[in-house]
């Protein structure tokens, strides 16, 4: 089995518990110790086999206190960095003393060859992705096996593997982001129509976006499929060509610059709207806020996720743990920490940002996306939106 840097692996414990890299054990090494054996140190079976330990979840949204208690260990590769995920982790080893998370953080494309590298010695348990796109990668390769029922059923259909091999645990939409006091007008001086920001020369020089995440080539994936090739080819031309488009590596780092406000900072910005939740979050007079289009790609609904890798020694804790981010407070924990969207329909969203409902995102089957993208990240290499 391969072998993980020991640097590689981050805990998220607090003080009262071993920090296992200054130990020198790797990931890898907890391939034998991820879960907690049942009596007689065989796998329990199936995550989809065993039942909840004690309630199950639905769209009504249960409580943690409502749920089996979570004792054991589990190894997570997350493809989250460890400010947007971290809160949630740190939350649940607080609540439940019995329970040791080991969670190795990398980009989503390490983390998913990684597990097929590994095979059937692979020491992770979960996959928590960034994106549909590698949880659909995992399931492609027979990686991934299916979840209990009701986690399937507790969230819509479009934000779940069709037959229930992963599933999405909070969501975040495509937005505008831009500065209250540079931008002439406010937020319903936008295009509603995507399209329009590629043509409208109000946007010329002030406008970015960050080309080289999984959700942007998302957003261009589906412009291709809902707009047609040519037309998203042109869009993105124009952008480059005509709007001078700024182009960012990071997604906090664009937003870091749209609410700074200096001279050479763009005033408008393509992105995640979450990034402007988590500056308003921690300070609602902040200068920056999002604007939407309509019922397009431009305000994409998409997912963050987790899959359940094949013969997991402690299939029932798995389930469970699955079963709390799911539950009421792990999904207040993404709105609250990470300003994202919740998935399970009776969660309230309570963020600065409009509900999910008033902006009707487009039906896009968020299964259909793949990890590469590699069509997608050709068209924007061809017509120069990298960085």
């Amino acid at each position: 089995m391969h072998q993980r840097d020991d640097d590689r692996t981050q805990r998220t414990a607090t003080g009262r518990r071993r920090f296992l890299a200054a130990t020198g054990v790797s990931v890898a090494g907890l391939a034998g110790l991820a879960g907690c054996l049942g009596d007689d140190g065989e796998s329990a079976g199936a995550v989809a086999d065993v039942g909840p330990r004690e309630a199950s979840v639905d769209s009504e949204a249960v409580s943690w206190d409502d749920l089996g208690d979570l004792e054991g260990e589990l190894t997570i590769y997350s493809g989250r960095t460890r400010d947007q995920i971290d809160p949630v982790f740190v939350a649940l080893e607080e609540e439940y003393d019995g329970l040791t998370l080991n969670v190795d953080y990398d980009d989503n494309d390490v983390q998913v060859n990684q597990i097929l590298q590994e095979g059937d010695a692979v020491a992770a348990d979960l996959m928590y992705s960034q994106d549909p796109g590698a949880l659909a990668e995992l399931e492609r390769e027979g990686a991934v096996q299916q979840l209990p029922e009701d986690v399937v059923d507790a969230v819509p259909e479009s934000y779940h593997e069709p037959d229930g091999y992963w599933t999405g645990v909070s969501g975040r939409v495509r937005s505008i982001l831009y500065n209250t006091e540079r931008w002439d007008g406010d937020g319903d001086d936008f295009p509603t129509d995507i399209m329009e920001f590629a043509t409208d020369d109000r946007f010329e020089g002030i406008i970015s976006t960050r080309p080289n995440s999984g959700t942007f080539r998302g957003f261009i994936q589906a412009m291709v499929e809902l707009e047609g090739e040519e037309e998203t080819r042109e869009w993105v031309r124009a952008m480059v060509e005509d709007q001078d488009i700024q182009l960012f590596s990071g997604g906090s780092d664009q937003a870091e610059a749209i609410e700074r406000g200096g001279d050479d900072d763009p005033v408008v910005a393509l992105g995640n709207s979450y990034y402007a939740a988590r500056i308003l979050n921690e300070d609602p007079d902040a200068t920056i806020d999002v604007a939407f289009t309509e019922n397009d790609p431009g305000c994409l609904f998409s997912v963050a996720g987790v899959g359940v890798t094949n013969d997991v020694e402690d299939p029932e804790l798995v389930a469970e743990f699955v079963r709390h981010l799911l539950a009421e407070e792990g999904q207040e924990f993404m709105m609250d920490a990470n300003g994202e969207y919740p998935v399970v329909e009776n969660v309230d969203y309570v963020g600065d940002l409009p509900d999910l409902e008033e902006l009707e995102p487009p039906e896009f089957d968020l299964s259909d996306f793949d990890m590469d993208l590699e069509e997608t990240q050709d068209l924007l290499s061809e017509e120069g939106m990298t960085v």
